[in-house]
């Protein structure tokens, strides 16, 4: 009898360690994040731009921001490592009037075809190089020469209907998901979720901690698609 009762726990313990080993990583990461802690409900829930399927990530970010400098190597490398079926769309936040400049830097380096070059550059030209660029002649004269890019050419993209409408859809956004009230880094996922620099505690989510709680978010969102588009 004995030797029954100890193959009897036996064979209990081996399928709690099976059941253990089945339970999905979200599981283990929800004790990690916490909503209201270190991300947001965005209510109601806001339509995104994105084909059924997918999962749009929005990057609200600002040129001059010293956090948004310090995300950037780890949102590249998030974006590198990313589902395929993830859209990363970057956002300029225009949260003050002198913010816009930049915002229309971002846009005309996207309409001119630098953007993969301009980005990380810019934020480089500012946060390394200390050079403080502000205004349209600032971001003319570092695309014309670190970019080769024609004056003419610049001047005619910045101030194009084109260009009106993109900034007009960037404060749009900042209004929808009040990123005033976030500050930059702000991160969105899906229209559901936020999160960025400003949740994490008083002091703000460290950098590094931002996009893990970004890929958590995914997660959940994955795990929400309908089988059919998966």
């Amino acid at each position: 009898m004995r030797s029954l009762t100890v193959m009897a726990l036996l064979l209990s313990s081996l399928a709690g360690l099976a059941q253990a080993a089945d339970s999905p990583p979200a599981a283990g990461a929800a004790h990690l994040y916490r909503l209201d802690t270190n991300y947001q409900v965005v209510l109601p829930a806001q339509p995104v731009s994105t084909k059924p399927g997918q999962i749009e990530v929005l990057d609200f970010f600002w040129y001059g921001c010293p956090h948004c400098n310090a995300l950037e190597p780890y949102l590249e490398s998030w974006e590198h490592s990313k589902p395929a079926n993830v859209v990363l769309v970057r956002v300029p936040a225009i949260l003050r009037e002198e913010w816009e400049p930049a915002a229309r830097a971002y846009y005309t380096a996207e309409a001119l075809g630098i953007l993969d070059k301009s980005h990380a550059a810019t934020f480089d030209e500012i946060h390394k190089k200390g050079d403080n660029l502000q205004t349209e002649a600032d971001f003319e004269r570092f695309y014309v020469k670190a970019f080769g890019v024609d004056p003419k050419k610049f001047e005619s993209t910045w101030s194009s209907p084109a260009l009106d409408a993109k900034i007009a859809q960037a404060k749009v956004f900042v209004e929808r998901y009040d990123v005033m009230g976030f500050g930059v880094p702000t991160l969105v996922v899906n229209g559901k979720w936020i999160t960025g620099g400003g949740f994490g505690g008083a002091a703000g989510s460290p950098p590094a901690q931002i996009m893990p709680v970004v890929s958590f978010l995914v997660a959940q969102e994955q795990a929400a698609l309908p089988a059919a588009t998966k």
